[in-house]
């Protein structure tokens, strides 16, 4: 309640517990110095409340105004927040957290990396500190998609997907070791659905040292609890939080060369561009 309603109430309670005089008494009342000061104080009163009545209705007002611009402000922030809704980070003009709209998908928020080779990128898997734990997961963590798109993260093979299915899009792999970075970009990248098990339905040609896929394999995405792979394999996948699109190969592994594949994978970032955007 406002201060000034608070008084007016305290007022009004004030009038109610005066004396109330018949009119004979009134009368004689009136003839009395004493009560003529008190008819005085009684009026006084009466225009004291009159007044606070006035200032209480031009708070109100005041306090409606307030709200109205309150309401506005709040609607221009959900506009500018709208703002930041976008379809492919070629959209954005700064690196940045944006919320991404697709036409199969629900909004997800997305990383926009502006300083890549041209920009335009969005980052769909990017792991730097080695972290195994948060790695480590099932085939259905792996498909939905884990952590936060400003740190380490995975968006999800089903969101990846929907993003490079029909789209024409680029993919960048980044390596990052021993103050080095080794990179390679194929021209063409689409994952397929979940039927296929994600498998890499479309790599181009790869530009950069680095080489991870070649165009005569397939490759489908595993995990520890679901792959085709020899059963040491899938023990360093579960201890190094090890899941990618490998080729299948149930009956022969090489358990150095993989170990150390896995290990490198600790420090990934992978990133994919609509190709008409450059």
């Amino acid at each position: 309640m406002h201060p000034a309603k608070c008084l007016l109430t305290s007022l009004w309670i004030a009038c109610l517990i005066l004396p109330e005089y018949s009119k004979a008494e009134q009368d004689d009342l009136n003839k009395d110095p004493l009560a003529e000061r008190l008819v005085d104080r009684l009026t006084n009163v009466e225009n004291t409340i009159s007044s606070l009545e006035n200032i209480v209705k031009r708070l109100d007002s005041q306090v409606m105004a307030l709200t109205a611009s309150v309401e506005e402000i709040r609607k221009e922030q959900n506009l500018r927040s709208c703002d930041r809704i976008i379809s492919h980070c070629g959209e954005t003009g700064a690196s940045g957290v944006f919320n991404l709209r697709t036409c199969s998908e629900p909004d997800f928020n997305v990383f926009c990396n502006q300083s890549f080779q041209g920009g335009g990128w969005l980052v769909v898997y990017n792991r730097s500190n080695g972290n195994d734990r948060l790695f480590n997961h099932t085939w259905k963590t792996y498909e939905q998609g884990f952590g936060q798109p400003n740190g380490e993260h995975f968006i999800g093979l089903r969101r990846l997907h929907s993003l490079t299915h029909g789209s024409f899009s680029e993919a960048v792999f980044i390596l990052t070791g021993n103050g080095e970075e080794s990179t390679v970009t194929y021209d063409d990248f689409e994952i397929d659905n979940e039927e296929k098990q994600y498998e890499i339905k479309r790599i181009g040609s790869p530009h950069g040292k680095m080489r991870l896929f070649f165009a005569n394999q397939a490759y489908k995405f595993q995990t520890y609890d679901r792959n085709q792979l020899h059963a040491l394999a899938r023990d360093r996948m579960l201890l190094d939080g090890c899941a990618f699109w490998f080729v299948d190969s149930p009956h022969s592994h090489d358990s150095e060369e993989f170990s150390q594949f896995c290990q490198q994978l600790r420090h990934l970032k992978i990133m994919i561009r609509k190709r008409n955007l450059i």
